[in-house]
């Protein structure tokens, strides 16, 4: 058994791994050190332009990246712990990298996609062409007409 040094409450934090283990097995979850991490998503489209939100939360806007390949928009980063810790008694946030791919279609104009990065949201910003925005046709009244002349 390690002799834990310092407040003796924290010691009791690490104490039952293997209890946690067992309630993780127990559920159906597997060691959340192996399991892959993909960031939750909206995929909505506005009359201009379909819109992709990932979150992202404690990347780094650096550790980001955003490409088209083959009419698939390809987002991946990573996200890392600080290493100032001298000894973790949990460790249940997610590290590591992730990458998640949508498929676009073929028309939209995707050399003008546009990119922002806020309080750990990912928003991209896909134009749709001209030729599919919704066109709104004027419906002229023919009483109006006649009372104006």
């Amino acid at each position: 058994m390690e002799m834990f040094r310092g407040d003796a409450s924290m010691a009791q934090l690490g104490a039952f791994p293997d209890l946690d283990q067992a309630f993780g097995r127990l559920l159906g979850q597997s060691s959340p050190r192996l399991a892959a991490w993909l960031p939750s998503a909206d995929v909505y489209e506005t009359d201009d332009e379909i819109v992709i939100a990932l979150d992202v939360p404690g990347c780094h806007p650096e550790n980001l990246r955003a490409e088209v390949v083959e009419n698939q928009l390809v987002i991946a980063g990573e996200r890392t712990h600080a290493n100032d810790a001298v000894r973790r008694f949990t460790n249940e946030r997610w590290s590591g990298r992730f990458a998640r791919s949508f498929a676009l279609p073929r028309n939209l104009r995707t050399d003008e996609v546009a990119a922002e990065y806020t309080d750990g949201v990912l928003t991209l910003r896909v134009p749709k062409p001209d030729e599919t925005r919704p066109k709104r046709i004027p419906i002229n009244d023919p009483r109006q007409l006649t009372e104006s002349t």
